[in-house]
């Protein structure tokens, strides 16, 4: 993926994303939202396979589905399902599998992000006066987030 960013044609992905549904290409637009949401979306309403077969094998199957449908076989998003075949069956088995600590991890994660998202577009948390005081509060939480994430993880 990083060797991909660093030459591709960024005009290619943008229309890319913005086939996606993404407004912009910012760290908010492609990273949160697009990949972590919609990551957190798709296992929440797992699709019946998930339950009847492996987890990997399905996910993979999800992927391979979805990689056949590609506008740019060898763009962004074909990239993106090259990492996501890596995470998504972890985070899958992380979320619906028999661990319970893990799973309380996983929720844990989720809840964080999905908290930071809140957050960041909270008028009580956010000043939205000037592009300045925006971003010194949009770092502030994120830092605040990164801090617990990473305490909870070096547990």
């Amino acid at each position: 993926m990083l060797d991909f960013l660093t030459e591709c044609d960024w005009s290619e992905v943008e229309a890319e994303l913005q086939g996606r549904g993404v407004k912009a290409i910012t760290f908010y637009d492609v990273v949160l939202d697009f990949i972590l949401m919609d990551a957190f979306e798709d296992l929440e309403n797992p699709p019946s396979s998930v339950t009847a077969v492996a987890l990997s094998t399905a996910v993979w199957s999800v992927l391979r589905a979805k990689r056949r449908m590609l506008k740019y076989h060898d763009g962004f998003i074909a990239h993106f399902y090259d990492v996501s075949e890596h995470l998504s069956p972890v985070l899958a088995w992380g979320f619906l599998g028999p661990d319970e600590n893990i799973r309380e991890l996983c929720t844990f994660f989720k809840d964080q992000i999905v908290g930071l998202l809140q957050d960041l577009f909270s008028f009580s948390n956010v000043r939205y006066t000037t592009v300045e005081e925006l971003a010194v509060d949009v770092m502030n939480l994120t830092r605040e987030r990164f801090q617990v994430i990473s305490q909870r993880l070096a547990l």
